[in-house]
Parts: structure tokens; sequence; C-alpha cells
């Protein structure tokens, strides 16, 4: 039914009627936690802001996260994954986030300008779903930071609405400011057969990519598993293992797949 509904109701009536939802949710929910934007104003995906972010980060520790790291989130929204990371880092660790949204850099300079060891910037991409206006291409940024800058860094729905050309570039920059040793913890969407799948890839985008809309493919990109595995082996992230989703099918640790990866 929520596929059905999906493909009938137009997108631009979905967004609004998401958003009146969302402000009604603001009127009845009562006063939100530090750091939590009004759900009438987020814009990442689905869930509940708290419990979302706190479950990610209990993962990171799974693999390997210490307070004492220094942390890259790309595409770090309105501070989903900061939020717990202020409690979590101590003072001799360090959390930088950067996303093109420029809104959501601004909400988050303010609401983390008291914590000195969160830093957030604006990268002015190109993004059809996010940032028409941007004036450099994904495939082309450059991350704002030195080499081996990095203990982990993490991308939690970022890869799903990007370009093969894109995410490339993007792995090449992760493993550049990744310090030796250093782990990658990523979220994809990766193609393969599905048991009543809640997203449906029915279009092909090119020979390794399907998305879900043909009229906005960024809104949801999955990837040929071998494309992807090639992409680690060319940029110089070592082992990487797949953790499913349970987008596809039940069961999964969380609902995208999950690939955590090192720098040699």
């Amino acid at each position: 039914m929520k596929r059905f509904l999906k493909q009938m109701i137009p997108l631009a009536l979905r967004v609004k009627i998401k958003w009146a939802k969302a402000a009604w949710e603001d009127i009845i929910g009562g006063p939100l936690p530090p750091r939590v934007p009004p759900r009438r104003h987020t814009f990442i995906g689905g869930g509940d802001f708290v419990a979302v972010g706190d479950g990610f980060i209990a993962q990171l520790k799974d693999f390997g996260l210490t307070p004492d790291m220094a942390v890259l989130d790309v595409g770090c929204g309105q501070g989903r994954m900061a939020r717990p990371l202020v409690s979590y880092l101590s003072a001799k660790g360090r959390y930088a986030g950067f996303d093109i949204v420029k809104s959501g850099i601004e909400w988050c300079q303010t609401h983390y300008g008291d914590v000195s060891n969160f830093s957030f910037r604006h990268a002015n991409i190109i993004n059809a779903r996010y940032n028409r206006g941007g004036d450099v291409a994904a495939k082309d940024y450059v991350f704002p930071y030195d080499d081996n800058s990095f203990d982990l860094v993490f991308l939690t729905s970022v890869f799903t609405h990007m370009f093969q050309e894109d995410v490339a570039n993007y792995l090449s920059e992760i493993q550049r400011v990744l310090k030796p040793g250093g782990r990658s913890v990523i979220t994809w969407f990766i193609m393969r057969e599905a048991e009543a799948p809640d997203l449906d890839f029915a279009h092909p985008y090119d020979a390794v990519t399907w998305t879900t809309l043909k009229s906005n493919p960024e809104a949801a990109l999955a990837f040929d598993k071998d494309f992807v595995l090639r992409l680690y082996e060319n940029s110089g992230l070592s082992s990487p293992q797949i953790h499913e989703g349970h987008w596809a099918r039940k069961g999964g640790r969380s609902y995208q797949d999950m690939i955590v990866a090192d720098k040699g």
C-alpha cells in the first residue's frame, strides 16, 4: 500500500503532506530535546531523530569508535549523528561534519556553538534533490580537510543519492583524509534479489545503477555489488565487509546495507 501511494501521489504533494504531518506533531509533541530540530524543518530521512542517531552511533561503537577519535560525518544534515557524539567524544576527540544543505549547516553551527571540538561546513555541491544551485559537481569535490586527518569517516544515506562517478570520487577522498589504519562506515543500497522489498529499484539508470524514481533518480539509488567492491579496491579501502540491511529482506542490523572498510 505504501509503495502504491508513492506511485499515485505526485512528489510535490507528498512533500506537503509530510510537512503538514510534521507540523502537527510539533504542535502536540511538546518541547524537543536539546539539539533536535523541529520535525517540520527536518529534511533528512524518516524515523525518530533521536532513536536513529543513537542507534547508528551504537553501531559505530561496535565497529571500533572510541571517545578519543577524530571523526568525519559526510552528509551530516542537521546533526542527527552529531547529537549523541557530544556526550560520547572526550576532549581528546574531535568531530567534523559537512553537508550540501546550507540551512542544515547553519542550524548546526548555531546549536553546537558551545562545543569547541565540533565543527560544521557547508559544501556547495550540485544535487537535483537537495541543492540545485550548487557550484561544484560531487565528482570533482575535494573534502576541505588535510590528508590523514581522521580515525573514522562515516556516511549515512549519502551514496544512496549519488551517481557512480560521484561515489568513486568520495571514496577516494575518504581514503585520503583517513589516517593509516582508519576505518570507513558507509550505508548503501546494494542491488540483490529481494523478498517483499520496502523500495522498488525498478528503473535502470546505467549499467550498474538503479533508481526508484525515473523522473528524479537521485531520490534513491542502488548499485551493483561487484561494481561497489571494485570501487573499494580502486580507492585503497581494503577488506570491505558488507552487512545487509532489512530494506530488501527480513533481518540485518540496519535499514540500509552497510559496508565497513579500512585504510591500509
